[in-house]
């Protein structure tokens, strides 16, 4: 029996040790803390490293409870910069004081509290410093040299970057280069930068970059140009993802916390974490019915105004959701820089104009046939579906404007806000159209 539990360990851990980390990490999820302590004991020191990067808050907290103080040591020597202050970032005060008093030797303390004093989300706090540099005046057999020396891995060694005597950034050397051309300069090999971001930026300049110019690695420099670390593509797609999740859920009003583990969140965190933005609307909503009230007497002559309300609050909401969703596409893209409000409110008014022109001709010939109502109500809500369209294009391409010129996520004024806004307003042009079209 005993020989036979030995050799399913030996499966188990020869299976395991061929596992991409990330599935590794979702399996952990689902473990108990016996069977989590035994891959532990099962895995290699670089592939445990990987999977702890990949964990959830709560699964890294349980696996350092578990493991002893000189296997903890050696899974934070094991952890790059960044991944290590991702953690420090992620744990509770006490358990981090604790790894950076006796498990973060001194010469990696330094570059550790470098990376935490970058704000949060900014480039810094996601770079790492493990890149290998050369100056130009090496030859190419000494850079080669330094590459054969270095202990960084593989994926890391892709590109040698390359800096002038005073570390300024000049551009970087292809591997593949350095390899087949040895007896080339290094001014022969040398690439040119597309493009550098600085350590302060926010990360989702990197992404961009990125996405862009199809870049495999970034390079973060300070505001002298001296190279002070990297972001490798893989990187950047974690930030793209992450832009987009935090970006969608603000748009509808959602509070990042649901972006992992939804169903092991409480109830109520969902709850509280969709809540806001509900209540601000609830509360704002009321002034549409302020609206309706003031204008009862409008209503209470002529009811069949009323059954068009929702129709004209949709199309409206519908206009300005468009709108602010191409708007922050560009500004995403950065295809609107230099561009003035002015341009971008003309454009929108010429877009406004078409569609709705385009929604009042379906909707007259709707009204024709299934509505019986006199013409003058066709008119009054014909030239309030076209006013309220235009109106909402309008709202909803200059809020997101509005809001990245303030520094504010313009995603912030993409869902509920807009909606509002325009609920409001196609009210208002609707009964003023109608008391001045009725006579009322």
């Amino acid at each position: 029996m005993k020989k036979y539990q030995i050799n399913q360990i030996n499966i188990l851990q020869e299976k395991i040790n061929r596992m991409d980390p990330i599935d590794i990490a979702e399996q952990f999820d689902n473990l108990t803390a016996y069977e989590i302590t035994l891959r532990i004991k099962l895995l290699s020191k670089d592939l445990l490293a990987d999977t702890f990067a990949e964990l959830s808050k709560e699964k890294k907290m349980e696996i350092i409870e578990i493991l002893s103080d000189e296997d903890t040591s050696e899974l934070i020597k094991e952890l790059d910069e960044n991944e290590l202050v991702d953690t420090l970032q992620e744990l509770p005060a006490n358990m981090v004081k604790k790894i950076m008093q006796y498990f973060v030797t001194e010469d990696r303390r330094p570059i550790i509290n470098q990376l935490l004093g970058y704000p949060e989300e900014s480039v810094g706090s996601v770079m790492t410093v493990n890149f290998l540099a050369a100056k130009d005046r090496l030859s190419l057999k000494e850079i080669y040299n330094l590459v054969l020396q270095s202990d960084l891995d593989a994926n890391k060694l892709e590109q040698i970057w390359i800096t002038d005597s005073s570390l300024r950034l000049l551009g970087f050397i292809h591997l593949g280069d350095l390899i087949r051309y040895p007896q080339a300069k290094v001014s022969e090999l040398l690439k040119g930068l597309t493009r550098t971001v600085l350590a302060t930026d926010d990360q989702e300049v990197v992404a961009k970059l990125a996405q862009k110019y199809d870049l495999s690695e970034i390079p973060v420099v300070d505001s002298e140009n001296r190279l002070v670390g990297t972001v490798p593509v893989e990187w950047a797609i974690d930030i793209l993802a992450e832009e987009y999740h935090e970006d969608f859920g603000n748009i509808h009003g959602i509070n990042d916390s649901e972006e992992t583990q939804y169903l092991k969140q409480s109830d109520l965190v969902i709850a509280r974490s969709r809540i806001t933005w509900l209540i601000i609307c609830l509360i704002t909503a009321s002034v549409t019915g302020f609206i309706i009230q003031r204008y009862e007497v409008t209503l209470a002559t002529n009811v069949a105004l009323a059954m068009y309300i929702p129709m004209l609050m949709d199309s409206g909401g519908n206009a300005g959701s468009q709108s602010s969703t191409t708007i922050i596409r560009a500004l995403y893209l950065g295809e609107l820089q230099g561009i003035s409000f002015v341009k971008i409110l003309l454009k929108e008014l010429r877009i406004g104009f078409i569609v709705g022109l385009a929604l009042v001709a379906v909707n007259m010939v709707r009204i024709l046939i299934l509505d019986s109502v006199s013409f003058q109500v066709n008119l009054v809500v014909s030239i309030t579906l076209l006013m309220t369209v235009m109106l909402s294009k309008v709202i909803g391409g200059l809020l997101p404007i509005l809001a990245d010129k303030l520094k504010i996520d313009p995603t912030v004024m993409a869902g509920p806000l807009i909606t509002t806004i325009v609920d409001t307003a196609s009210l208002l042009v609707y009964f003023e159209v109608a008391s001045r079209l009725l006579n009322i």
